[in-house]
């Protein structure tokens, strides 16, 4: 075990066992302490005619009706501001923080809360990740992620300072500047959303891999293995990825100390089950899937007393990786890297279903490839036209362009079945909080 980097070594050393054992302890406390304090939840279990004190094992919870969106908004609409769910405000338990969504999917800006109990749990949980990533107390973290309502940006501020890192946020500045406190203060890690390291990256060049960066804290979108190592190399460091949600509020998956893994052995994204109860599901049937299967997000926070989130779909999916492996010492569920995607975000182009993952995953092959979009439009009589935008890296020289295009319009076609126009362009906007990489005009 010399090789391991254990937060607390007896919680990630429990047998699958002895962690299902935990987690049904806490889910029953819990399911009690909101069916008395929570008007939101015991309304809708009520009206689903479910008593949550049967949940007498971890399977009796699929009982309990899922929550998601449309059911927070709708609260929050006839019950301002912040509907009957947030037990920090309608039952005056003291200082907590409130975060928002930025409200993308159309339904609405959800509100969420943190009491100060829960916060303090949500620093533990990100201590295992930084643990794991190797980052220790006292260690300078470069934050790009502006600090605003939404909780992304925030939670991860609050994770860092509470895990005793000293960060250094610079979400709000320019790429330039940002560049500037990289080379003044020297910082060990990098931590912000994966996209915006490789504008970082290549914003520096060279020196980047100069810069003393050992560690990248990925996260926040979904990004293909090949992009991960992709911006390793950039800057001659190891990425350690993490996903989370404004549900929990918090990042709650980490991958451990073996990183994000290879091509062809992606790593894993381990799920902290004794914070929070992790289900992927077929969402047609409502069933688990089996290990190694793709399935729908729902998570369940054991930790949220006050502000509680039970049986959430977040309308995401992964591949299940089951924990529980024989010679595993961290027996902890997760999801496999790179897997990450939306449920619904699947575009119909030319009468082709086409993931925007899997065009990820073969543009980021390219080296030569910075930044990317897809626009998406029609001709007067109504055909799809699917334009790819590349920017490409300084270092590919004009005599060598029309055959690099050459190559990735045929890939793109034997991989996608669909014809995309390419466009060069000198510069595309990049976002420091999640990359927005299509553009549907049509």
């Amino acid at each position: 075990m010399a090789d391991y980097r254990f937060h607390n070594r007896h919680i990630e050393t429990l047998s699958r066992d002895e962690l299902d054992a935990l987690q049904l302890g806490k889910l029953r406390e819990m399911l009690t302490h909101v069916a008395e304090t929570n008007p939101f939840y015991a309304n809708h279990w009520r009206n689903a005619d479910i008593d949550v004190a049967k949940v007498r094992s971890l399977e009796d919870l699929r009982m309990i009706p899922m929550v998601e969106k449309a059911d927070f908004v709708a609260d929050q609409d006839d019950n301002p501001p912040f509907g009957t769910r947030m037990g920090s405000f309608n039952r005056n338990l003291g200082r907590s923080e409130i975060y928002t969504t930025s409200g993308t999917s159309g339904q609405g800006k959800e509100l969420h809360a943190c009491s100060l109990r829960e916060l303090r749990d949500m620093e533990e949980i990100y201590r295992y990740g930084f643990t794991w990533a190797g980052m220790r107390p006292g260690d300078l973290v470069l934050m790009t992620l502006p600090i605003t309502m939404l909780a992304g940006g925030r939670v991860e501020y609050q994770g860092a300072i509470g895990a005793g890192l000293t960060v250094i946020p610079v979400g709000t500045y320019d790429a330039a500047t940002k560049v500037e406190h990289i080379r003044r203060f020297s910082p060990r890690a990098l931590y912000g959303s994966t996209s915006y390291f490789g504008h970082l990256a290549s914003v520096m060049g060279e020196e980047a891999k100069t810069s003393g960066i050992e560690v990248l804290l990925t996260g926040m979108e979904g990004a293909g293995l090949s992009f991960l190592k992709a911006i390793e190399d950039m800057w001659g460091a190891t990425a350690y990825d993490r996903f989370g949600c404004a549900q929990v509020r918090a990042d709650f998956m980490f991958t451990d100390e073996s990183g994000v893994g290879k091509p062809g052995q992606p790593g894993v994204l381990l799920n902290l089950d004794p914070y929070v109860l992790l289900e992927v599901i077929d969402s047609n049937s409502g069933l688990p899937v089996a290990d190694g299967e793709f399935g729908e997000i729902v998570v369940t926070s054991l930790y949220h007393f006050d502000n509680p989130t039970i049986r959430n779909r977040l309308r995401d999916g992964g591949v299940l990786r089951r924990g529980g492996c024989p010679a595993a010492v961290r027996n902890f569920h997760g999801i496999e890297i790179a897997s990450i995607g939306r449920m619904d975000d699947v575009r119909k182009v030319k009468g082709i279903n086409i993931f925007p993952q899997a065009v990820d995953d073969l543009v980021y092959s390219w080296p030569e490839i910075e930044q990317y979009e897809v626009v998406l439009t029609r001709t007067p009589d109504y055909l799809d036209i699917a334009t790819l935008r590349l920017q490409l890296r300084d270092s590919v020289g004009n005599h060598a362009i029309d055959a690099f295009l050459n190559d990735v319009r045929r890939r793109i076609k034997d991989r996608l079945g669909v014809n995309f126009e390419l466009e060069i362009v000198p510069r595309l906007e990049v976002s420091s909080y999640k990359a927005r990489r299509w553009l549907d005009l049509r």
